[in-house]
């Protein structure tokens, strides 16, 4: 497969691949799931449009954990998706197959999505860049999600600049066709800002975003930190005791994803944009006769999604819902005082994949993905990014070393901000 874009453009020479839970007209689309097979999209995901009309070539679909709903790496119905760096390990999910596709140069860019962490995971343990933006920055026009509150797609590359590039070009208000999308947002070239100054840049180093990193990890940071002390910027720890506390708010919108994914077939009533009819139909026919093909986790969110809403309708996803104010005015609050805030992307590198005979309850487990870290800001729309800043060996006597990424966040819509923090923080790691 191979899509050619315009003859110019900011993209042109770029070969992107694209996650498989994002629509390209005529290509059939699987969302890493037996659900979805006999499926083809009859329209472009608007990210498609923008990216061909820019120049780019896209040269396939990048293998998807299953229905995205993995941190790990070997759900996908397709098998499992080796990290490049130790291929006994995991790449991390759920956009295993676009990280890989960087690290290995298979392609320049990719198209990513990020449920709960899901551009950033497989960007730090396969060792590239991974942007998850602003909520609502790009527009999801076109693609498969899990919940619409939470939902992003993003570029991937192996530099800075080259996220700058993809994002400059998918960002943007798609006519109305996506509901959490600000039409007067004014998108900037994000490439051409990029100096890589961090002379008097203030970072807030997330003192709970360490509580479980290896030793490893933790002597990456330090060295990060002397760097970017020795370049001119200002590093503090700050403490945000909510970082670490997020989990039960996570628990519960595993209930919204069950309403949304599978009780609304992916797309719920009620919104003003575009819907998937053809998808739709698609789900609601595949549930009623195949839904044995539904993977453990999926399977174990249905279960937990029935039994909330038997035992007190929605209230326990409203009170969750009603805390991500809280938790967002928690990193804004530091944000006034900072720049940007960091912490390792993952507090640990990648783990062992696990053996292909598991029981269900072992799957389940095995899915225990590193998320403290990245899901926060999904909850709270920030926008995030994981850049590779060094390797070491695992604590569990791998021979590989293995990438460690530092994430960067900043306050809504400072991604020129960001992505010129990051620029200069991947100047400094290649010195």
């Amino acid at each position: 497969m191979e899509i050619k874009g315009e003859n110019s453009g900011i993209l042109a020479g770029k070969t992107i691949a694209v996650k498989d839970n994002v629509f390209i007209a005529g290509t059939p689309l699987t969302n890493g799931s037996k659900i979805w097979e006999g499926y083809t999209p009859e329209f472009d995901a608007t990210v498609v449009t923008r990216i061909l009309q820019a120049g780019g070539t896209i040269l396939g679909k990048s293998t998807c954990e299953n229905q995205c709903c993995s941190g790990n790496s070997f759900t996908s119905a397709s098998g499992s998706v080796p990290n490049p760096h130790d291929i006994t390990r995991s790449a991390g999910g759920s956009s295993s197959g676009s990280a890989v596709l960087v690290a290995t140069g298979e392609v320049d860019m990719a198209i990513g999505g990020d449920q709960g962490g899901s551009i950033r995971m497989p960007s730090c343990w396969s060792g590239c860049v991974g942007l998850k933006a602003t909520f609502g920055l790009v527009p999801v026009t076109g693609s498969l999600g899990c919940e619409p509150s939470f939902d992003h797609l993003g570029p991937m590359a192996s530099n800075v600049t080259d996220v700058a590039k993809l994002l400059e070009v998918i960002a943007g208000y798609d006519d109305g066709r996506d509901h959490r999308q600000n039409p007067h947002v004014v998108i900037p070239k994000y490439s051409q800002l990029l100096t890589g100054d961090l002379t008097g840049v203030k970072f807030g180093y997330v003192k709970e975003g360490s509580g479980r990193a290896s030793d490893g990890v933790k002597s990456v940071m330090s060295h990060v930190i002397t760097k970017l002390r020795e370049s001119g910027a200002v590093v503090e720890e700050v403490s945000i005791p909510l970082h670490a506390q997020r989990g039960p708010i996570s628990m519960a919108m595993l209930a919204a994803i069950y309403e949304s994914m599978i009780k609304n077939y992916g797309q719920p009533p009620g919104f003003n944009e575009m819907y998937n009819v053809s998808a739709l139909r698609h789900f609601k026919q595949t549930m009623q006769v195949r839904a044995h093909d539904m993977s453990p986790p999926v399977k174990a969110y249905t279960m937990f999604g029935e039994f909330i809403r038997r035992k007190d309708g929605s209230q326990i996803v409203a009170r969750a819902m009603n805390c991500r104010p809280t938790l967002r005015k928690a990193y804004n609050d530091v944000l006034e005082k900072y720049d940007a805030l960091i912490m390792p992307t993952i507090p640990f590198v990648a783990v062992k994949l696990p053996p292909l005979d598991l029981t269900p309850k072992e799957f389940i487990r095995a899915l225990q993905s590193p998320v403290v870290n990245v899901t926060p800001f999904n909850l709270t729309g920030h926008p995030a990014l994981s850049l590779n800043v060094g390797k070491v060996k695992p604590d569990d006597g791998g021979t590989n070393s293995l990438p460690v990424g530092l994430q960067v966040v900043c306050k809504h819509f400072e991604e020129a901000k960001l992505l010129d923090i990051a620029y200069g923080v991947e100047k400094l790691m290649t010195e």
